[in-house]
């Protein structure tokens, strides 16, 4: 049985971003969700980059969910015990360089779908993390975002990750994070 079932709401007005790399230019960024759970609804900050168009026929512009960025090159230690597993099983050789967007989970093996675009996953919140990543597209073309003065890796990686239990939830961000990246993860 599935921990989290749908994304029910986007809170556009807590869309933060800030650049990571100008060799190919990206932003990277963070927005709320309500994530109706099988507990309860629960206020989550997910992860996303803007794609610079250049690789794995990603589209230029959209924003593209990740699960954070590899801070040393090697294994997964990065994140917490079980997200490092989760970037293991699906990342080639359960490795990466330093720097890189750890968003495998999100590129199904099984890409049956050809209308569908890769890197939001296959399963049932296919829709949903691909309208986000089109809302962040109009808002950041918009200029509706909180430039943040720093949001590099570390940062990232610590607020995905945080033991902080948001105001209106009962779970703490980082347990309401791996429920859903473990449903994502549970659809591969």
């Amino acid at each position: 049985m599935p921990n989290s079932l749908e994304i029910l709401r986007i809170y556009t007005e807590s869309f933060r971003c800030n650049l990571y790399s100008v060799e190919h230019f990206r932003m990277i960024g963070l927005i709320d969700v309500n994530i109706k759970y099988i507990y309860g609804i629960e206020r989550v900050t997910l992860a996303y980059f803007r794609s610079s168009g250049n690789n794995s026929g990603k589209i230029k512009g959209l924003w593209y969910p990740i699960v954070g960025i590899k801070i040393h090159t090697g294994e997964f230690t990065e994140f917490t015990k079980y997200l490092n597993f989760i970037l293991s099983k699906t990342t080639k050789k359960g490795m990466a360089y330093e720097g890189w967007l750890a968003k495998s989970v999100f590129f199904s093996k099984q890409h049956d779908h050809s209308s569908m675009l890769r890197g939001f996953s296959n399963g049932r919140y296919y829709k949903s993390l691909l309208k986000i990543g089109e809302t962040l597209r109009d808002l950041y073309e918009n200029n509706e975002f909180e430039k943040m003065s720093s949001l590099d890796g570390y940062k990232l990686n610590t607020i995905i990750t945080s033991k902080e239990i948001y105001e209106g939830n009962s779970y703490t961000q980082r347990e309401n994070f791996e429920k859903f990246i473990e449903d994502i993860f549970n659809e591969i």
